[in-house]
């Protein structure tokens, strides 16, 4: 049993690790690139959404920060929380009436819904004991 779990720590980790990469690099983008906020305002303002600038700067840096708080492992219910809801409304709001695939001229949702299940095993799970967090004592900086 004391196999299993460990593996499972470790496939956990990998899990946290990957979403953590990826969604820090799209903020990373979506912050600092040259461009990157300007076409984030633009695409709120496209989908409608009020206040799009303050829209723009909360997707930013939720992906950012919150991918930044997954690769380290703390903080990471909240984090995955965040970026769950996050790809929510972009599921719906986005990516729903695109289809199922992802192609030249469409972008699906099968990403996203990877991305969600993803998000869902973490908040579920926590940041695990190859973490950052798993050395604190407080359980909401796990």
């Amino acid at each position: 049993m004391a196999k299993n779990d460990n593996l499972s720590q470790w496939s956990l980790t990998l899990l946290r690790i990957v979403l953590g990469v990826l969604f820090t690099y799209h903020g990373y983008m979506k912050l600092f690139a040259t461009g990157g906020f300007t076409g984030t305002i633009g695409f709120m303002t496209a989908l409608g959404f009020p206040m799009p600038t303050a829209f723009a700067l909360i997707v930013s840096a939720v992906e950012f920060f919150g991918g930044l708080f997954l690769l380290i492992g703390t903080i990471t219910k909240l984090s995955s929380l965040l970026l769950l809801i996050e790809m929510l409304v972009a599921f719906f709001k986005v990516h729903l009436k695109n289809g199922f695939f992802i192609s030249p001229t469409a972008y699906g949702y099968e990403f996203v819904i990877v991305l969600i299940a993803a998000l869902v095993v973490v908040l579920s799970s926590g940041a695990g004991k190859l973490s950052l967090g798993s050395f604190f004592k407080n359980k909401y900086l796990k």
